[in-house]
């Protein structure tokens, strides 16, 4: 690993380090369509409805314990999204569903089960970063009211459109008088690292977590850059990718606006190129737990799983 970031506190100067450890939360398991998560020239209704390619998708969340408390990287999926015939009010949705993914999913998935079993209880939460509001990543939130939700403002926007669901983006479990919404705008900054990024949040004013807008799987979805003394800097990338090595390759998935990840894509590349040692660290990418635990040194762990 590199010290590439010897202006944060580390133990050895008798100072507490922002960050303890970032950990990796299973909260289910699904299926989706190849062309879904690797890409595909045919039309996307095509693969929905006559693709017998399904491949395995891990659903996860990220808990990083900060010095000032537990922060989540989005919230996962709410169960109830299979076991409850109205969770999904719009038919056509509740037809489309199952032909986009296969959940294996249960209650031991609900964030408060999967933060207990991690050891952490979840009325600790006072941050919650939604890298975007697809109900897969927002799933948790009526669990936690007493958090700070962290959403950027172009996403939020969304939700003024007529139809959010049409893009698997629920209202109604977004918009709920528990939710404690903050809308974020990224601020410009003069430092080098993020040239041609539109902007920066540092969402505790410490440096240690920068939130990055990287459009494309949605309108205003975001990153975060994860930076300790000691560390391999960490992006939790969200759904900009399914892989890291698919990212590199310049795969964009079968979903999202092609053009728009392709240019996200090459500004994450440019940061890398910055930061040789960075993990990029997909939410839905098998190798997160491993990718985390090498950029921090710590042992792989399966926390959080229901097994």
């Amino acid at each position: 690993m590199s010290d590439a970031h010897a202006d944060l506190p580390t133990a050895g100067t008798g100072l507490e380090p922002p960050i303890a450890a970032v950990r990796v939360l299973n909260c289910g398991r699904a299926e989706q369509h190849r062309e879904h998560r690797f890409g595909s020239r045919t039309p996307r209704l095509w693969w929905v409805f006559f693709s017998r390619k399904w491949v395995p998708l891990p659903l996860q969340f990220f808990l990083i314990e900060h010095r000032d408390g537990p922060v989540l990287f989005d919230t996962g999926i709410d169960p109830a999204i299979t076991s409850d015939k109205g969770y999904i009010s719009q038919a056509i949705g509740r037809f489309l569903l199952p032909r986009i993914f296969r959940f294996d999913l249960g209650e031991a998935d609900r964030i408060d089960r999967v933060l207990e079993r991690a050891g952490v209880a979840v009325g600790d939460i006072r941050t919650a970063v939604i890298s975007h509001l697809h109900f897969d990543h927002t799933g948790g939130i009526a669990q936690i009211p007493q958090a700070d939700l962290l959403v950027s403002e172009r996403e939020w926007s969304i939700l003024s459109e007529p139809h959010p669901e049409r893009e698997w983006i629920l209202r109604e479990h977004l918009e709920t008088p528990s939710a404690k919404w903050r809308q974020i705008a990224f601020t410009p900054t003069d430092d080098p690292l993020f040239d041609g990024f539109d902007g920066i949040h540092d969402v505790l004013g410490d440096g240690s977590m920068i939130l990055l807008p990287t459009p494309g799987h949605t309108r205003g979805s975001l990153s975060m850059l994860i930076r300790q003394a000691g560390w391999d800097p960490i992006l939790l990338a969200g759904d900009l990718t399914y892989e890291a090595a698919l990212l590199d390759q310049d795969v964009v998935p079968g979903v999202g606006e092609a053009e728009v990840l392709r240019a996200s894509f090459a500004k994450v590349r440019v940061l890398k190129k910055r930061l040789p040692d960075l993990a990029i660290v997909a939410s839905h990418d098998f190798a997160a737990a491993e990718l985390v635990a090498r950029a921090t040194g710590a042992a792989p762990e399966r926390g959080g799983t229901r097994d």
